[in-house]
């Protein structure tokens, strides 16, 4: 597994132990959304963080599927 995956799945894992404990979606989301952006402002030029938040905003997403029972 590479690493990128790795990572993505063990916060996924946890963002999903949270929400086992019935905490609010809107909450969990927002707090991964301003520790990234705090990410991206610590450690990327202030021209790569505005690139990379136009890019977050033109994105185009899919929903989980949650009929599945899963968001894997």
């Amino acid at each position: 597994m590479k690493v990128e995956d790795k990572v993505y799945h063990q916060i996924l894992d946890h963002v999903l132990h949270l929400l086992g404990h019935r905490l609010p979606v809107e909450m969990v989301a927002a707090s991964l959304m301003a520790i990234a952006q705090r990410l991206y402002k610590t450690h990327l030029s202030e021209e790569d963080y505005q690139r990379i938040m136009k890019v977050a905003i033109e994105t185009d997403v899919l929903p989980y599927d949650i009929k599945k029972g899963t968001v894997h």
